[in-house]
């Protein structure tokens, strides 16, 4: 078993603890889909793994100024985004650049 602990002598990590699996990164908005309202990614290593947690995390882009930042959402083996805003603007499609994974 790998077990390691901080100067502390609090463990920070045993083999059993669940650690992240980064799929992918992605880049949605203006200047990379233009006035797409929404889309998908399919990857089958979503379900591919027994009780696995999926996650999306932003890693750049605007924190939700005017309700305008994309939704995600994980079913199956399809991530969906979208923009919640119908206007179709550079405004209501920030720039945004996400990663997924499971862990």
């Amino acid at each position: 078993m790998l077990q390691t602990w901080d100067a502390s002598g609090r463990q920070t990590l045993k083999l059993d603890s669940r650690m992240a699996k980064f799929m992918g990164v992605a880049s949605i908005g203006w200047n990379n889909t233009g006035s797409t309202k929404s889309g998908t990614i399919s990857d089958s290593r979503f379900s591919q793994y027994p009780n696995v947690v999926t996650f999306v995390c932003v890693i750049n882009g605007l924190i939700d100024i005017g309700g305008y930042m994309p939704t995600f959402t994980i079913s199956g083996n399809t991530l969906t985004w979208t923009f919640p805003r119908d206007a179709a603007s550079q405004a209501t499609r920030p720039n945004t650049v996400f990663t997924y994974g499971i862990f």
